[in-house]
């Protein structure tokens, strides 16, 4: 038995399912509101019996393990990593283990945070000092120590030094990001020094990188030529485009919530959770990456972005819009006035700060009226200039509810005809370009026909999943080209795997399935779980055999209706041997067409 099936078996999906969400039972199954997305009708359904889960308002769907991943927002690795400790079972060079052993570099920065933590509780000067500093900034103690704020100190190579007592290597520790090589090639230093330490933690709350504040002429008479800011480069555990700070610390109140707060920087973010709306996290700049959105989709759809004026303005910001709107998200501004940035403001007033939050608006409304705001009703060239700012961010929205609004807003305030605006917004270009469509539809009633395969199709495996017997029988009665061409593949597989094994106990941890047949046998087990769970035998074998009737007749009539235009074709050139050909085929079907609909 292999470590993955080893740790399945060990442990319980209901219970580890149910140490992040509430379940209640439903018969032989437990529902739940999927905490993938927002719904009020529970349509999360687990299988103690199969030991699986899927959600039938999302589509979403797995074992235990994926089910780890998708909440935790972790890769595989991760997910099994942490069950496999739960489980009580060692995994060694499995793999899904990559050829770097990671743990030196969770350690690494583990021993680097704590010693950064430990050299900010010492007595000398810049320890109190920078205390001192933090606490003026608003922060409390409580604040100081939840977040593992640290003192880098002055020593060049104190944390190197340090680290290498503990037992690691050079190599380690500069593949860790604590330190850089010198200038002249030879040795190391530390690569953060008198700087303010803030830990970046993964979503297992395990530092991973460093964010460092300079504290030159705020604790330190020394020059810092570094900038005021010194993050930890890219490494094998830290990536920049997926990491979020405070996630650890937030993901369960966003959760909640069902929507978060982003902060431009480290102390907004600690000082918002110290206002209450422990639902913030913060970017490195304006900029939120696919991978990020992605992660934060996963727990709320709806995100308020606290920008100042500029950088709400900035390309960063717009992008982040985009990416944010591509994702189908909803997301509102709070802009900051007067300079202040949100950790100032929660010092100052904290009620500012929390009516600032509710105050948020949809960031199109926020555009339309920062534009509209500037132009003079009586000159034509401040309209065209409105225009030709808001039509390309009017145009990229997905929803055409949203654009016809803003085209009606913007008609009424500039006065503009709607027929006009219309008219350019066809002309404009989107202000980024939106992936290429493909515009070619399927004429209605073949669509209709086609979801309506699909959909028997679905119910008859699902019906097979839930009853052997009945798998049993199809497999002997149905090639998978009576089936959907979506779950011919997937059907080929089961096929294969039960002729040889005879069940399909682990049919889902087959090596050779693809993701999508992975996702599409979950879901149409749970499916089968919920539609024939309180049929009886008699309901079932009634259920059966009308789907396999009509998967044939759809299939015989589909071939008798092209073999009657092949005749047509045959007709009209005259080429008798394919007329005779076609009739004979033709006749054939007809048979086993009226031997079904009798």
């Amino acid at each position: 038995m292999n470590p993955v099936e080893e740790v399945k078996n060990r442990l319980d999906i209901v219970e580890i399912i149910s140490g992040y969400i509430s379940l209640s039972q439903a018969g032989a199954n437990w529902r739940a509101r999927c905490p993938f997305h927002n719904e009020k009708t529970p349509s999360f359904m687990v299988s103690k019996e199969k030991q699986i889960w899927h959600c039938f308002g999302c589509d979403k769907g797995g074992d235990i393990i994926t089910f780890v991943q998708e909440y935790e927002g972790i890769t595989f690795g991760e997910a099994l990593r942490i069950l496999a400790e739960k489980a009580g079972v060692v995994l060694e060079n499995q793999r899904f283990e990559k050829k770097v052993d990671y743990n030196p570099f969770y350690q690494l920065n583990k021993l680097a945070a704590d010693f950064y933590q430990a050299k900010l509780s010492n007595s000398d000067e810049a320890s109190i000092k920078t205390g001192k500093y933090l606490l003026n900034r608003g922060l409390t103690e409580a604040s100081i120590k939840k977040w593992q704020l640290g003192l880098s100190g002055s020593a060049w190579d104190e944390l190197y030094l340090y680290l290498r007592d503990q037992g690691f290597s050079d190599e380690h520790i500069f593949q860790a990001g604590l330190i850089v090589k010198k200038k002249s090639g030879l040795g190391y230093v530390d690569r953060f020094r008198q700087r303010l330490m803030f830990p970046i933690a993964d979503a297992q709350s395990r530092v991973v990188g460093f964010t460092s504040r300079t504290l030159a002429h705020i604790i330190f008479a020394e020059d810092d030529f570094g900038g005021k800011y010194i993050n930890s480069p890219q490494t094998a555990i830290y990536d920049k485009s997926r990491i979020l700070y405070g996630w650890h610390l937030a993901k369960e109140s966003i959760r909640q919530k069902k929507y978060l707060i982003i902060v431009e920087g480290n102390m907004d973010a600690i000082m918002a959770h110290q206002a209450g709306t422990n639902n913030t996290i913060a970017v490195s700049g304006t900029a939120l990456t696919i991978e990020q959105l992605r992660l934060i989709k996963r727990y709320a759809n709806n995100v308020i972005l606290a920008f100042d004026g500029d950088a709400a303005g900035s390309r960063a910001a717009f992008r982040s819009f985009a990416l944010g709107w591509q994702e189908d998200m909803n997301l509102k501004i709070l802009v900051l006035s007067g300079g202040d940035d949100p950790a100032d403001m929660v010092k100052t007033d904290k009620e500012r700060w929390l009516q600032a939050v509710k105050d948020s608006v949809p960031v199109m409304d926020y555009y339309f009226k920062r534009i509209v705001a500037g132009v003079d009703l009586n000159r034509s060239d401040h309209k065209k200039l409105a225009v030709g700012k808001l039509l390309p961010i009017i145009k990229f929205l997905k929803s055409r509810v949203e654009q016809a609004h803003y085209l009606q807003n913007l008609s009424d305030k500039l006065q503009i005809p709607l027929n006009i605006l219309q008219g350019d917004l066809e002309q404009a270009k989107s202000f980024i370009d939106k992936p290429a469509v493909n515009n070619i539809e399927t004429p209605r009633t073949e669509r209709e026909r086609k979801e309506a395969l699909l959909l028997l199709s679905e119910k008859l495996l699902a019906l097979a999943f839930f009853k052997p017997l009945y798998l049993e029988k199809i497999i002997s009665d149905l090639a998978p080209e009576f089936l959907d061409e979506e779950l011919q593949g997937l059907y080929r597989k089961v096929i294969i795997y039960y002729t040889k094994q005879h069940n399909l106990d682990n049919f889902a941890d087959a090596g050779d399935l693809l993701l999508t047949e992975k996702n599409d046998y979950i879901r149409l087990v749970m499916l089968g779980e919920m539609e024939y769970g309180d049929y009886s035998e008699k309901d079932l074998q009634g259920d059966f055999f009308s789907h396999t009737k009509r998967l044939k007749l759809r299939k015989y009539e589909a071939e008798r209706d092209l073999l009657i235009a092949q005749l047509r074709q045959a007709e009209l050139s005259g080429d008798q041997d394919r007329q005779n050909s076609a009739m004979h085929q033709i006749n054939l079907l007809n048979k086993d067409i009226n031997k079904l609909s009798s």
